[in-house]
């Protein structure tokens, strides 16, 4: 039935002890063994290993078991490797000898090595443990498949490849497209340290994919109404790294990094190109603030007539003020105040800064001003609210309106609001955040405004059929923190909660899901792991992981994510392809290459 690898020996004590192939071609590594304490499971069971064979933990393998005259097949995953010596106790392994390491026994007496595995899956169907010298099998690229559940995927899209070992692997491990966008679930979130959770770069992989996929169909079937149609809006959190994702990386090695894309059936993997970058607008001028790039960014920035035509005056105000009834209660009379309500023929109300208020920030902080003042109640234009309440309100604007750095227009009755909807699939749109991160409310406000942007365009009349947004957002637990009842954190919940079947998918991550909404995190059809710490996987949120997953997420590499989608009987383990677009200024190739480094860069260029 079997055949070794090496027949050259004559004599079969001198055969090699290792691996041997049966008839069908597949490499039989082990066979059960089940005595006590080491019993076979319906759950899991043990095999042995041949001196010169190597198993590594987290390798994929079969067995093959004919069990009641009928022969099943178990998938499964190893969780540990074992070596057990011959000598009872370790005072035994010295007294052999005699504490001398230089000493050499003229007996020796090997020990044995053996595997724990978990089983993911049998085939027929059963409920039973595996027998006793049953032979296990290295998986190939269709077992691996089997083995997580991907080949039930209906929608499959490759985000990596399957691990098998340290450096093994088992071909592409493929996500299912139906638990992402929205047909049996919606939205990833990734999870991981900061720096090697490397997080973002997997986002922007999924999003690159994803725009492949959609523009190929483009291309191929224009007409077709059920082509994949990707709008990819990208929101930049740190320093101005994501400003560059339309340049080659540095760090791209073809000779190293090429075969893992071309293991996706990708030939020739480039940056993203047309990319739309906008940045908050300088205070005292038209241009977008500085972002290293030059020119080509568009500045983004509202008026006060631009947040009552939006409806958006309560996202300005932080989760502390919204929790205060007093407060919030004010913010609704003053935004039923300012504005003039217009229904045309067909029933679209259109919203106005009424004409006899403020028509400028600065003129509202004055006018807010001037009614918190010590006064007769029925000498204010607003009459039942306190006037803590009203002096309140005067802080909050005059601190929003001084370190909103140009986003809030002071003295324009015009901005330049983002409006990033858009009719077929799109080039991406980054938006960048990190300029305002000492006011961490206009970074919400901005995130807000352009979720209910989308939000309005994909509920309306005019909404395109499948045209599906993919919103990348970092830092999750910045805009919708756990425990929060804000508007904008609502916002999000309802986003992750409803806007999923209506073409709005939220790619989020974070270094702690702990912190972020629950609602948020449950609403994930499919999450993703990087390098994560040992406090943030105790608590109850991944609860769900088996023992060996969480020692597998605690030694990641920058390059590998733990997958779990609801169909897989296991998180996949994938290596994610190098990212041929820089992630950063310090990576992005030179704009004129030198004939001294034209050299160096030939293999980024050529892309």
């Amino acid at each position: 039935m079997f055949e070794h690898f090496e027949e050259n020996e004559t004599s079969n004590w001198q055969k090699p002890r290792g691996p041997v192939t049966d008839g069908d071609g597949q490499i039989c590594i082990g066979r059960v063994g089940a005595p006590p304490m080491n019993e076979s499971t319906s759950d899991r069971f043990f095999f042995w290993i041949p001196p010169s064979t190597l198993v590594e933990k987290t390798q994929l393998v079969t067995c093959k078991s004919t069990i009641a005259g009928k022969l099943y097949t178990f998938y499964a995953i190893v969780d540990e490797v074992r070596r057990q010596s011959r000598q009872r106790s370790m005072s035994s392994e010295v007294d052999q000898a005699d504490g001398d390491l230089s000493y050499e026994p003229p007996f020796k007496f090997e020990g044995i090595t053996y595997a724990q595995a978990s089983i993911l899956r049998t085939e027929p169907p059963v409920l039973t443990a595996p027998l006793e010298r049953s032979e296990v099998f290295l998986a190939s690229e269709e077992d691996a498949f089997k083995a997580y559940g991907a080949d039930e995927v209906d929608n499959p899209l490759a985000v990596g490849l399957i691990k098998n070992g340290g450096e093994q692997l088992a071909g592409p491990g493929f996500i299912d497209l139906d638990y992402l966008l929205g047909a049996n679930g919606g939205h990833l979130n990734v999870n991981g340290a900061a720096g090697r959770g490397t997080k973002s770069s997997f986002l922007l992989t999924v999003n690159w994919l994803l725009l492949k996929k959609a523009r190929e169909q483009e291309a191929t079937e224009p007409s077709n109404p059920s082509r994949l149609r990707i709008v990819p809006i990208i929101f930049n959190v740190k320093n101005f790294d994501l400003f560059y994702i339309d340049k080659p990386s540095t760090r791209f090695i073809a000779e190293k990094h090429l075969s893992d894309w071309n293991r996706l059936d990708i030939e020739t993997p480039a940056p993203f190109s047309g990319v739309a970058y906008f940045a908050a607008q300088q205070p005292a001028t038209q241009l977008a603030i500085q972002t290293g790039r030059g020119s080509g960014v568009k500045p983004y920035s509202w008026s006060l007539s631009d947040i009552i035509e939006r409806n958006l005056l309560s996202y300005l105000f932080a989760e502390t003020d919204a929790n205060d009834a007093n407060f919030g209660a004010l913010i609704l009379d003053i935004e039923n105040w300012l504005t003039r309500e217009t229904v045309a023929g067909d029933g679209t109300v259109t919203r106005h800064l009424q004409g006899s208020g403020p028509a400028t920030f600065n003129a509202f902080v004055e006018w807010v001003k001037t009614q918190s003042m010590e006064r007769e109640d029925n000498q204010r234009d607003l009459k039942s609210h306190h006037t803590a309440t009203w002096k309140k309100l005067h802080r909050r604007l005059i601190k929003l309106t001084y370190e909103s750095k140009g986003v809030l227009r002071r003295d324009e009755q015009k901005g330049h609001p983002l409006e990033l909807v858009k009719g077929d699939t799109a080039d991406p749109q980054v938006v960048d955040l990190s300029a305002l991160s000492a006011t961490p409310e206009m970074q919400r406000f901005v995130v807000a405004t352009l979720l209910r942007q989308l939000v309005e365009a994909r509920t309306g009349a005019s909404a395109v059929p499948g045209l599906i947004y993919l919103v990348t957002l970092d830092e999750l637990n910045r805009f919708a923190p756990r425990g929060a009842h804000d508007p904008i954190t609502q916002l999000i919940e309802t986003v992750a909660a409803e806007m999923r079947s209506q073409g709005i998918i939220l790619l989020g991550a974070q270094q702690q899901a702990s912190k972020v909404s629950d609602r948020i995190i449950e609403n994930c059809g499919i999450r993703a792991l990087g390098k994560t710490g040992t406090l943030e996987l105790a608590t109850p949120g991944w609860r769900f992981l088996s023992d060996s997953a969480r020692q597998k997420v605690q030694a990641l590499g920058p390059d590998e994510k733990l997958i779990v989608q609801d169909n897989f009987r296991e998180p996949m383990h994938v290596r994610v392809p190098f990212p041929v677009w820089a992630m950063n200024p310090r990576e992005a190739v030179p704009e004129t290459v030198t004939s001294e480094t034209a050299g160096k860069f030939s293999d980024l260029l050529k892309f």
